[in-house]
């Protein structure tokens, strides 16, 4: 089932489908009136359809009245750090995320550069639904500037924010698969201002993508091999719009998503040396954080799962840092989201201070094993239905219904929850041990 998604994370559908050049032309009619005034910041990543469906938006927000900074092709960071840079009131971004090849879609922030919140988004939906919105004049159009220095502009403000003296100094070689999305367009200008040794494979900005475009190790053979050859300290993969961001050790080892969060969170702790530092997650996301939290003598606090439900925890909890467990770093002093930059410059930072291997730093962590799976669904009544069988099945445990139902048992947790982005329902596991995961993923299976 291929429909329209809408949400806080953003409106997705397929392209010539569930999406269509409408859908986006409302979206900025309905997202300009929002704001009534001042520049929105729109970018997106490398899909072969960015030109159409930014057009769209990019039409809808200057018959509104707002003024438009068109920012070109460009990791969905980019564009948050684009706000500040601007005083923008807001920002679109052009991108169906980790989503197939077949999908696009638009995110919409805020004048922080963050996701909208709670109350922006129900504003904005209103809006949208009633088609209330509001269409100017001849002498009541936006202007529209195009700036092609974001990225350079993107990555000055890391490299001055992240000391990057023992990376420099490092000799460190890396190897990085942008899979044809806008890490295409950001990593060659990041990795030569660090100075490092790198190669980058699929390395065209053309959205036509070697893999799925979602980070998972069953997508990412042929990094696993090129690494596994020799040659390289640290492999990193990103997502089609770079937001996210998973590691693989010298080996070609896939060390996993909330492993690859976990390595970036331990150096930003140890950089920050804040006393009890609190760390913000999702409900999905690994035990591996609360441990690294803990090793600094901090806590960790979990949210609803999606960006703007842990960006709003780290503000109101004031913590050092936060993210997703599916590899999506937010380091509050650089960015109000989830950045796979960032993420790259941390990782070889903690590289370089360590003198370490990934594999040696990472076989000091305790090895939790998380499974993850999903089940197509047609209707919010199967949604509903097999979050109720959950619960039924797991009574007799401690259950979290914040987002879905989380389980939580002496050797791990089951968390099921329908996604944001998809039609479909997702099944989380954690165990103390493979054995103990796939157990209870046997036992939290749904037909």
């Amino acid at each position: 089932m291929n429909s329209l998604i809408m949400s806080m994370s953003g409106t997705r559908g397929v392209v010539g489908g569930t999406l269509s050049p409408q859908i986006a032309l409302n979206t900025g009619l309905a997202f300009g009136s929002l704001w009534k005034t001042g520049t929105v910041v729109v970018g997106g990543d490398t899909r072969t359809s960015h030109d159409t469906y930014k057009s769209a938006v990019i039409a809808g927000l200057l018959a509104s009245g707002v003024d438009v900074v068109d920012i070109g092709r460009v990791p969905t960071p980019t564009v948050q750090q684009m706000i500040h840079r601007f005083n923008a009131v807001a920002g679109v971004v052009v991108t169906a995320s980790h989503n197939p090849v077949i999908w696009n879609g638009l995110k919409l922030m805020n004048g922080s550069g963050s996701f909208l919140e709670d109350v922006e988004y129900a504003r904005f939906k209103a809006i949208y639904d009633a088609e209330t919105w509001t269409v100017g004049g001849w002498n009541q159009q936006g202007k529209l500037t195009i700036d092609s220095t974001a990225m350079d502009s993107h990555v000055h403000k890391i490299l001055e924010l992240i000391d990057c003296t023992a990376i420099r100094n490092s000799g460190l070689r890396v190897l990085i698969d942008a899979n044809h999305g806008a890490g295409s367009v950001s990593d060659p200008v990041l990795m030569d201002r660090l100075g490092v040794k790198y190669d980058i494979l699929n390395a065209e900005p053309t959205g036509r993508f070697a893999h799925d475009p979602e980070p998972l190790e069953k997508n990412l053979d042929q990094i696993k091999e090129k690494l596994a050859a020799g040659g390289y300290d640290i492999g990193f993969v990103q997502d089609a719009d770079a937001d996210r961001l998973v590691i693989l050790d010298e080996n070609g080892r896939f060390i996993g998503e909330d492993y690859s969060l976990a390595f970036c969170v331990d150096h930003i702790l140890a950089i920050e040396n804040e006393v009890s530092p609190t760390v913000v997650v999702n409900l999905s996301t690994s035990r591996i954080l609360e441990w690294v939290a803990a090793k600094h003598g901090g806590k960790t606090i979990y949210t609803k799962i999606g960006e703007s439900h842990v960006t709003q925890g780290i503000k109101s909890n004031h913590a050092v840092v936060g993210g997703e467990g599916n590899g999506g770093v937010i380091y509050p002093r650089i960015g109000w989201g989830r950045d796979s930059l960032v993420g790259i410059v941390v990782a070889l930072a903690h590289l370089a201070a360590k003198k370490k291997t990934v594999s040696e730093i990472v076989s000091t962590y305790p090895q939790y094993a998380m499974i993850r799976d999903k089940i197509a669904v047609g209707s919010q009544a199967e949604v509903t239905h097999a979050i109720a069988e959950i619960r039924n099945r797991f009574s007799q445990f401690s259950q979290n219904d914040t987002d879905g139902v989380k389980v939580t048992l002496p050797n791990g947790w089951v968390h099921v929850r329908p996604s944001n982005t998809e039609p479909i329902v997702r099944i989380f596991v954690e165990g103390d041990t493979l054995a103990v995961a796939q157990d209870l993923m046997k036992q939290a299976q749904l037909s």
